[in-house]
């Protein structure tokens, strides 16, 4: 049974996009423009305001930041929060930018959602650097969540968290063109909805379920062989360290008082030991 411990209580609204920056935990707080930053060496959490709202973060190749903006990628000094905005995405009304990726070349790729959750106005979005324009590669989607790639880079997975499935997008060699998505698993039996979305050291899949109050672990034929309990309902983002140890964000976004009571650590973070 995995042992889970509460290790930084920052109250973030939405926690987001956690993220390993050597023995550093990172973590969003969007609507609140936060970027933080825990150690875990020493337990210390750095809380640095950003001058906009970042929902996603990426590393690139060379050990920097990428982030994803509302409207466009960003480069993001994690650990001063300056940001260098890059071209403006054509995303349709109402919509904006949300989980991203980064490829083994440096490409960014980042799924978009509708502001007002409307089914079928989400999209995946392309762009081969952060100075070069953003290009669409796909759409149809509820609110594009989770991204990662596998297959060596073949295949790139994305959590849609209104239709409550795993897609898989087969893409050729470094090409952006995507072709017809493959679902992958729709969660059947798990609480609450998937959304953010990680690879383990070993390569398993893992989603952590908004309203659901856990985190899972999927099969190679999407059947989820594991779930691990969370003491907070909305469940956002997991990343693993390197010994093994996962870190799990929160959120009290529409949360009532009662449920807020009843979970007090919601909008923490969380380690999950092996």
């Amino acid at each position: 049974m995995s042992k889970v411990r509460l290790v930084a209580h920052p109250a973030a609204l939405v926690g987001e996009s956690v993220r390993m920056d050597g023995h550093d935990v990172l973590m969003l707080d969007p609507p609140n423009r936060r970027l933080l930053r825990w150690s875990t060496v020493d337990g210390s959490l750095r809380d640095t305001l950003l001058s906009i709202p970042i929902w996603s973060l990426g590393m690139l190749p060379d050990g920097s930041w990428a982030g994803a903006g509302e409207e466009g990628f960003c480069l993001i000094d994690v650990r001063t929060g300056a940001i260098t905005a890059g071209p403006p995405a054509p995303l349709g009304p109402g919509c904006r930018f949300n989980d991203m990726t980064v490829d083994a070349c440096g490409g960014l790729w980042v799924g978009s959602m509708h502001r007002g959750l409307l089914s079928g106005k989400g999209g995946l979005y392309y762009a081969p650097r952060l100075d070069a324009p953003v290009m669409q590669v796909a759409d149809g989607l509820g609110v594009a969540n989770g991204m990662a790639f596998t297959d060596g880079g073949a295949t790139l997975l994305v959590v849609d968290t209104l239709s409550r499935t795993l897609l898989a997008y087969a893409r050729s060699g470094d090409a952006a063109t995507l072709q017809e998505p493959v679902v992958v698993t729709d969660f059947l039996g798990v609480p609450g909805k998937p959304d953010g979305m990680t690879i383990a050291p070993d390569g398993a899949v893992w989603v952590a379920m908004w309203g659901g109050g856990c985190i899972v672990r999927l099969a190679g034929n999407g059947a989820v062989e594991q779930m691990v309990s969370i003491p907070a309902p909305h469940v956002g983002s997991l990343a693993f360290a390197s010994d093994g140890h996962a870190y799990v964000s929160s959120s009290r976004a529409r949360l009532s008082e009662a449920v807020l009571q009843a979970n007090p650590d919601s909008g923490g973070l969380f380690r999950v030991s092996p």
